[in-house]
């Protein structure tokens, strides 16, 4: 599969002002003039089981929140949404070449900060009048690093400062991870998809690399690296779950009939077992080196049967409370650590049933209101502004 993707001539970059064109000039893995679309998905651009897996992720992500990680593996739900992330989004540029011939870089960023930042500024704002009510005081910098997306590393450096509450703003470090690595793929894709297989082929090369890297770190710093947050939250140690999806989402373009192939039970199953030994496993230097790897693995296994496939599993993630969950997952991910934090400082005595409600009741509405009045405003605006 991986060999016949490589075969692909090259083909020449153009740049145009305000946009970069991909210009065609002989048979490639990334042809313009076509729509792109999903194998299994001939008459739309939506997937409704792709909201459905976003809103696993965001149960297991709330579910270890509330109280229960010890049961509950909540990292988990974190490395599928970079999983998708990268899927998605590779899907996205891949659709727009394919329409259109180019890449438009500006209307990229403008999109996705309309996507992210009008949702993520309220929620800043929202908790600053908790702190501010709570605490007396407001940490600048702690604001900063939410906003400006260096969260993980100021997480990894022990600066946000936790008062009478937990800092509600540390719940952002996975945004961080994911926008660093979108200031670089965009242009990665812009110089490396004009030769077809290069692309992929600088992916894979990463996804070794960062692996590679976690090996090094251990080795440099010591064991004592594995029980710090160093290797769960640096970018540049966790980009490669982001990077699987990616190179799911070009191999399976450039491969029309891969999506078809592991739709079926057995890939699925190699992937659930790979994915639940990942989870049976507790040695240290796995869970903290090997095991985003392997998982990365494993979600590659299992992708295509729970997002495209035809069984119980797709249907149930394409139903109307999965998808419902899923379209407000991003709220849901912002609001429900601030509703924890709140409950966990005034109801931590509290039985654990209370704690739960609480904390659903309220991560629901502040969520629902969220998507409902700010994120879909900001998908307007987008609308108005970038088509």
């Amino acid at each position: 599969m991986v060999r016949d993707f490589f075969r692909y001539p090259a083909f020449r970059l153009r740049f145009t002002p305000g946009a970069v064109n991909l210009r065609w000039h002989c048979r490639t893995p990334f042809p313009f003039g076509v729509s792109y679309q999903d194998p299994m998905s001939p008459s739309s651009h939506y997937i409704p089981a792709l909201d459905g897996l976003r809103a696993g992720s965001i149960l297991l992500v709330w579910l270890s929140h509330a109280w229960l990680g010890h049961l509950v593996p909540g990292g988990l739900g974190v490395t599928v949404f970079f999983f998708i992330s990268g899927y998605i989004i590779t899907r996205l540029m891949l659709r727009e070449y394919g329409e259109t011939g180019h890449l438009d870089i500006r209307a990229f960023y403008g999109r996705r900060f309309l996507r992210l930042m009008p949702a993520l500024c309220v929620f800043v704002l929202a908790g600053s009048v908790v702190l501010a009510c709570v605490d007396g005081r407001v940490p600048l910098l702690d604001l900063a690093a939410a906003l400006f997306y260096f969260s993980n590393y100021w997480t990894i450096g022990g600066h946000f400062a936790d008062g009478v509450l937990i800092s509600p703003f540390s719940i952002t470090w996975s945004l961080a991870v994911e926008e660093h690595y979108y200031l670089v793929f965009p242009w990665l894709f812009v110089m490396l998809a004009p030769r077809g297989a290069w692309l992929v082929r600088c992916i894979l090369a990463l996804i070794g690399m960062v692996l590679l890297w976690r090996f090094a770190l251990v080795a440099l710093d010591g064991p004592d690296i594995l029980v710090s947050r160093r290797l769960y939250m640096g970018t540049d140690t966790r980009v490669d779950s982001i990077l699987y999806g990616a190179a799911f989402a070009l191999l399976a373009h450039a491969r029309p009939g891969l999506i078809d192939r592991l739709a079926k039970p057995m890939p699925f199953l190699v992937g659930f077992g790979l994915l639940l030994f990942t989870l049976v496993y507790r040695d240290v230097f796995f869970r903290e080196v090997i095991r985003y790897s392997v998982q990365g693995i494993a979600l590659a296994c299992m992708f295509a049967y729970l997002v495209f496939g035809r069984g119980v599993l797709t249907r149930f993630l394409s139903s109307g409370p999965m998808t419902y969950i899923g379209r407000i997952s991003y709220s849901l991910y912002l609001y429900h650590w601030l509703v924890f934090v709140m409950v966990d400082a005034w109801l931590g005595g509290s039985p654990l049933w209370m704690r739960m409600a609480v904390m659903a009741a309220g991560s629901w509405i502040a969520a629902h209101l969220s998507w409902r009045y700010v994120e879909r405003a900001g998908t307007r605006l987008r609308g108005m502004l970038l088509g």
